[in-house]
């Protein structure tokens, strides 16, 4: 299964080897923001946030799962936009979230918004996400799909 992993720029590291875990048990990882390198002097500002949104988005709409980390303060709003690209009511992309409070319900409302509940699953923890993807998306026995 092809999946892009979404979340705060500055849980880069952490969400790398999460990413690589999941590579492990056979899935292609789409999220190429994981090893985002450094802006070439080459580029104007303007044209490497072009570059790299539009990277993004492509990275997203060629995936099979999209998993939505929201642990960390979002730094730049990506990986809301990501997580809306993802739901595109033609979209047929799986939508997980994992760990934040996306599951609580706060005085205010839901902790994260009501689009959260667009998730067709949301996880405390990552352990939680590869037991998931181990039972119903094994690519592990049947070679990547």
């Amino acid at each position: 299964m092809k999946i892009y992993v979404g979340g705060t720029f500055s849980a880069q590291e952490r969400l790398r080897a999460e990413a690589e875990t999941l590579h492990k048990l056979g899935h292609e990882i789409t999220s190429s923001w994981l090893r985002e390198a450094s802006k070439p002097e080459s580029l104007t500002y303007d044209q490497w946030m072009f570059q790299l949104s539009s990277k993004d988005v492509a990275e997203v709409f060629a995936s099979d799962c999209l998993i939505m980390d929201l642990d960390g303060a979002s730094t730049s709003g990506g990986r809301y936009v990501e997580w809306g690209v993802a739901c595109h009511p033609l979209s047929t992309i799986l939508r997980l979230t994992v760990g934040g409070r996306a599951h609580v319900e706060s005085e205010a409302g839901y902790a994260y918004g009501c689009f959260n509940h667009l998730a067709h699953g949301m996880f405390v923890n990552w352990d939680n996400v590869r037991a998931y993807l181990e039972i119903n998306h094994n690519t592990k026995n049947r070679g990547a799909s």
